[in-house]
């Protein structure tokens, strides 16, 4: 089996749970390389923060290690997609404050063709689609994500392999699953907005990146002024676009130097891969 919900070897879940009902839950992306998850203690303060505000039970930690490490395997790459959902109970809307929450724990194989977009980039474009601004939300990853579904039914309506999205307010924000950091004027800066999800790897990559990163609310000129642009997650880790509509842009040694120190810094040795 491929699937643990609440620790047993079962796929579905009951049809009142609030998570399939509402999207009254957060998710949870993580990449397992032999057994280890290199951002696990990010994913894990971003999961517990989201429980916090949304105020669902959140799961121990060490339970949680046990059950993604026992589907991911020892050894290989896997990516284990942990989600949170209030579980069952309440009236409508209306929670029930004491129902315990619903942990579902998936298995899936490693995306395909990264390899090629790690060198050669993807074609992007900028998306229709504006991200709703609800700071109560902002940078958790809830269950609500039509948003994101509409925007890749328009990249695939139009051929491209992702998109730049902006919010409500005008900021670009994020791509469709991953962040977003561009180049302007030689600076490499991350885009600040309350509707873009707070990303684990980018955090780490601001952190730790040898060229420096900072964080700036982006308009549709600065991202215009923008030569080089890179998507970041945690599962695929830093891809160049080398298209936005029609505009080329730069993959050049900063992008690569990015690349490598994600690569050689945050990726540990794999027997499998």
């Amino acid at each position: 089996m491929s699937t643990l919900i609440n620790g047993q070897h079962i796929d579905s879940v009951s049809a009142l749970d609030r998570g399939l009902l509402f999207g009254d839950g957060l998710f949870e992306t993580l990449a397992f390389m032999d057994g280890h998850c290199p951002l696990w203690d990010r994913h894990m303060d971003r999961l517990r923060r989201g429980a916090e505000i949304l105020r669902i039970e959140a799961p121990e930690r060490g339970r949680l290690k046990d059950e993604c490490r026992e589907l991911a395997g020892a050894r290989g790459k896997r990516v284990i997609r942990l989600t949170l959902t209030r579980g069952t109970g309440g009236r409508g809307y209306w929670p029930d404050a004491g129902a315990p929450s619903t942990r579902i724990v998936q298995r899936r194989d490693w995306p395909t063709g990264l390899d090629d977009a790690h060198r050669s980039g993807l074609k992007a474009i900028t998306s229709t689609v504006q991200l709703a601004s609800q700071r109560l939300l902002s940078g958790l990853k809830h269950c609500n994500r039509l948003e994101q579904i509409l925007a890749a039914q328009e990249c695939q309506a139009r051929g491209a392999d992702e998109a730049v999205l902006f919010d409500q307010d005008g900021r670009v924000a994020e791509a469709i699953s991953s962040n977003l950091l561009l180049r302007i004027g030689g600076q490499w800066r991350a885009p600040q907005s309350p509707s873009a999800v707070a990303g684990v790897g980018l955090a780490w990559l601001s952190e730790t990146s040898p060229l420096g990163v900072c964080r700036a609310s982006i308009d549709a000129t600065d991202l215009d002024q923008a030569d080089a642009i890179l998507v970041i997650n945690s599962v695929a880790g830093v891809r160049p676009l080398r298209q936005l509509d029609e505009r080329e842009l730069i993959i050049d040694e900063d992008c690569r130097q990015l690349q490598r120190h994600w690569n050689q810094t945050l990726i540990p040795p794999c027997d499998d891969c």
